[in-house]
């Protein structure tokens, strides 16, 4: 009797012309999606051929093979973490083998992908090695799983099958466990065996015989050791199996594996497939530490499965762009695996050791004797063959400059069809979104489409999971959700927020939660937000610029975003902390000019910090091209750029979109020192009841404040997010000067007194200079008027410079006392005008080692008086900066705020 597999493979052999999966299936019989299940094995098993196309056809294997898989088998001394890891495993595996007089039944325990199947045949090979078992000893390897739906036919496939056992039984046909004898039967999920299967096999066990399907009388003997396999834990294991099977054995899983062997499984898979191609792989440094790092959750197997993905498309551009080696790039590899970089701070010093002195690229030749994965049912050349037959094909047509990485591109997407078509049959499809959550997910994407009218794809449906998961575990662990501006969501998204209502009704019966109502806000917003297809429009798209401090911090979040929204838009320009304000302003004007033509609906540029803002301006005065800037941008905030740019929103559209939308994240930007905040000044008290404590500090307070200028506001401290929400009520009134309070709270760069400080003179005294009345503009003007005459417009500069100086110390997160501000303000004006009267600037003694301590912020302090520069036509130099910066720090106020501190 052939196994169902071979069945499979003996239609396809009499079926030259080929078959489809369904075909494949009513000729048998069989369930459907069984039969693509083994034709998928079959295929990767070269034994048959795959037509690309729809539906797939399967044909009959031909000897045009290009590539070979030379691996050969593993056995123990060649796993990796033999010496660590997988040590106590393998010396008990050993000791079953050789346990007298015929081993130890064997039970192995392991997440999926954890190398079960590889571990039992490393057992057989010891067995043989060790004479225990003779050269040509059987291993028969099944899985339980296969037959799980109909235990008859499972019974017969181990036990053997009698005539007339059932209709169409019509001749004897032995079982596994008679092919197995002298050898080892290895049961894959043996779990999934049904109850009857398991008296059987626990009645072999116990007494060493077994009775075949339909035979009653008569019961034969094998010498059989049986190893099972299973993803269930030794806990929850059936106590029948536990009892009857003496040796227990887990595998640990991936992330239970020390980095050193991470690397070396990434290394021998890479090894493996530079053999199969006998052909060097080059592997960018950034890739490898991707592998190294991401979350594979189906383990050893899924990192297998990634880097053939990733191996499949360098080929592919080595082929069609005759390079001497393949070339594996991280962003080649998939976003998942890219994530892995996300870890690598945290880790920065386990991952040296690796990569230093290696260069920007790892080199893996073939030849090596290396071996991974012999028990491999992926050990297939085709996707290599089809490429290398396509090229050739393309090649011999002689058409000249013709692009065949894009010509050929669609047709080698079969294969990565079938690689998501795999994972999707696998626990793989859970990588980062348990099956629940995502599963919930697509329930209420569902309804939002009917509701609303409109489709979300996959990637939207990944985004709102990630979200939605995040917020189950905050409300579990009791944390407060509060949505930054509840009530203009209401408002602007009222379908959206509608349909949101509804959404939370049925999560709440799903997980048995109960959402917050600032929660439905954020649900609106992602319904509100197409993360989707778009149609190019005819008209130019406002240019994005995502400019961010750091080597790649700006190339990776523009390209998290690109990617989840599959769109080209957008530029990445990495600012190195070595690099000068000046030249990375340059290379951001150059970029302008050159694109200057595709830009001319304006161009939108994302930071992460504020002293980058004034690039904006400057673009503009300088090109013409009007610009806007956002400051302490998110991958949300730049997905949400790009949509709208990709959508043909105009410049003042986005800006004012995304101000609503994301008004917590980027609330600082959107203010302007002198226009958003009042005139009027305010101190602010606060205690848990308003009262008490609140105004005793009051009355402490009020004897050293002029209450017609500072108006003292005493105020309720319930929960610390709600009390900042107030404070920025606050703020649209007034100028908020300090905070007193029994709860310290850092917020708006506003300095904090507890009770404690205010009841303490010296303190008191602090926050009387803080408050002091700031020198007004008219009464500077009136002082130097008569001495500095090359300026054109002495307010004008006045007015700019106190400006200037109120933003150093918003970026540097300092105060000084409104003296000390306008004395920086006389000074900096008298500087411009030596500037413009070209004397010789003075020298800051040991400039380097003062730069080399504060580069941040020099570097801030210089983009804010970039402006000052280019309005006043003088170049301020790096030692007048340095002289700028001591001023500041040696005359800042020392508040229990987050206070300015010196680099170490």
């Amino acid at each position: 009797m052939y196994s169902r597999k071979e069945e499979i493979l003996k239609t396809i052999e009499l079926h030259k012309q080929g078959l489809t999966a369904a075909e494949v299936a009513d000729m048998l019989q069989i369930d459907r999606s069984n039969a693509s299940r083994y034709l998928s094995e079959l295929y990767k098993e070269e034994k048959i051929h795959k037509r690309a196309g729809r539906p797939v056809i399967y044909e009959p294997l031909t000897d045009e093979l290009v590539h070979v898989d030379t691996s050969t088998d593993v056995t123990f001394d060649t796993l990796v973490g033999a010496n660590a890891s997988l040590k106590v495993s393998i010396q008990q595996a050993k000791a079953a083998i050789l346990y007298p007089p015929r081993g130890l039944h064997t039970i192995i325990f392991g997440e999926t992908g954890t190398g079960k199947s590889m571990f039992a045949e490393c057992m057989y090979h010891f067995a043989v090695q060790s004479k225990v078992l003779k050269r040509d000893a059987p291993f028969i390897s099944f899985n339980c799983a296969d037959y799980a739906q109909n235990p008859q036919l499972l019974f017969g496939h181990i036990f053997g099958i009698r005539k007339g056992a059932y209709t169409g039984a019509t001749e004897d046909s032995p079982g596994l466990m008679a092919k197995a004898d002298g050898g080892i039967l290895f049961l894959d999920e043996i779990h999934r065996l049904p109850p009857e299967g398991q008296e059987m096999l626990f009645t072999f066990i116990d007494k060493g015989v077994y009775r075949p399907l339909g035979e009653s009388a008569q019961t034969y003997e094998a010498s059989v050791q049986i190893i099972g396999a299973t993803t269930e834990s030794s806990e929850s294991f059936l106590t029948t199996f536990n009892r009857r099977i003496p040796m227990a054995i887990t595998l640990p899983s991936l992330a239970a594996r020390s980095l050193d062997e991470r690397y070396e499984i990434i290394s021998l898979f890479i090894k493996q497939e530079a053999n199969r191609l006998n052909q060097g792989i080059q592997v960018e440094k950034d890739a490898i530490l991707s592998f190294m790092l991401y979350d594979a959750e189906a383990n050893i197997g899924q990192i297998k499965r990634d880097l053939k993905l990733v191996c499949a498309k360098a080929f592919l551009h080595y082929r069609t762009h005759g390079q001497k080696n393949l070339l594996i790039r991280r962003k080649d590899c998939t976003l998942q695996v890219q994530k892995g970089l996300l870890k690598v701070k945290e880790m920065s010093d386990r991952l040296d050791r690796f990569l230093e002195g290696k260069g920007d690229f790892l080199t893996f030749e073939p030849g090596a004797s290396d071996v991974v994965w012999s028990h491999d049912p992926e050990r297939n050349m085709q996707v290599y063959n089809d490429i290398e037959e396509k090229v050739s094909t393309l090649s011999q047509t002689g058409v000249e400059n013709i692009d065949l990485e894009q010509l050929i591109s669609r047709d080698v997407d079969a294969y990565f069809e079938t690689y998501v078509e795999e994972l999707a049959q696998t626990p793989v499809h859970k990588n980062l979104i348990p099956q629940d959550i995502w599963q919930l997910t697509n329930n209420l994407y569902d309804i939002a489409e009917k509701e609303l009218d409109r489709k979300y794809n996959e990637k939207a449906r990944f985004a709102f999971a990630l979200h939605l998961q995040s917020t189950l575990d905050r409300i579990r662990d009791g944390h407060m959700i509060i949505h930054p501006d509840l009530n203009t969501v209401r408002k602007q998204l009222k379908s959206e927020f509608q349909v949101a209502l509804d959404l939370s009704t049925y999560i709440e019966e799903e997980c048995d939660i109960e959402i917050p109502f600032d929660e439905i806000g954020f649900i609106s917003m992602f319904l509100s937000i197409q993360v989707g297809e778009f149609e190019p429009l005819p008209i130019n798209k406002v240019g994005v610029i995502v400019l961010m401090h750091g080597r790649a911090t700006a190339s990776s979040m523009l390209e998290t975003a690109q990617e989840l929204l599959g769109t080209d838009t957008g530029i990445a320009m990495n600012m190195t902390l070595d690099t000068e304000v000046k030249a990375m302003y340059n290379e951001v004007l150059s970029y302008v000019y050159e694109a200057k033509d595709e830009l001319s609906n304006g161009v939108l540029i994302l930071t992460d910090m504020g002293s980058l803002n004034s690039f904006a301006n400057l673009i503009y005065e300088e090109t013409g091209i009007r610009a806007k800037a956002i400051s302490m941008s998110s991958t949300m905030i730049v997905i949400e750029a790009l949509r709208m740019s990709d959508a043909g929103r105009s410049l003042e559209d986005m800006y004012q979109n995304i101000q609503m939308s994301f008004e917590t994240i980027v609330r600082e930007q959107f203010r302007n020192v002198n226009e958003a905040k009042g005139t009027r000044k305010a101190i602010v008290v606060t205690c848990f009841t308003g009262e008490g404590v609140a105004a005793k500090l009051y009355h402490r307070i009020a004897p050293i404040v002029n209450e017609s200028q500072v108006e003292i506001i005493q105020m309720q401290f319930i929960e610390r997010e709600t009390f900042k929400k107030h404070i920025d009520s606050l703020m649209e009134e007034y100028e908020i000067k300090a905070i007193a309070g029994t709860v310290e709270v850092d917020y708006q760069n506003i300095p904090f007194f507890s009770a404690y400080d205010v009841f303490d003179d010296e303190k008191l005294n602090v926050l009387r200079r803080i408050i002091g009345e700031e020198v007004s503009i008219d009464t500077i003007v009136d002082s130097l008027k008569d001495t500095l005459v090359h300026v054109r417009s002495l307010p004008a500069l006045i007015k700019d410079l106190q400006k200037a100086v109120h933003q150093i110390q918003t970026q540097l997160h300092l105060i000084v006392e409104p003296g000390v501000e306008g004395g920086i303000v006389i000074h900096l004006a008298f500087l411009v005008e030596s500037l413009l009267k070209g004397e010789d600037a003075r020298v800051f003694p040991n400039l380097a080692d003062f730069q080399k301590q504060y580069r941040l912020e020099t570097d801030q302090i210089r983009t804010i008086l970039m402006s000052i520069e280019r309005n006043y036509y003088v170049r301020i130099s790096e030692d007048e900066i340095a002289f700028l910066l001591k001023t500041f720090i040696d005359n800042r106020l020392e508040t229990n705020q987050e206070s300015y501190t010196q680099s170490s």
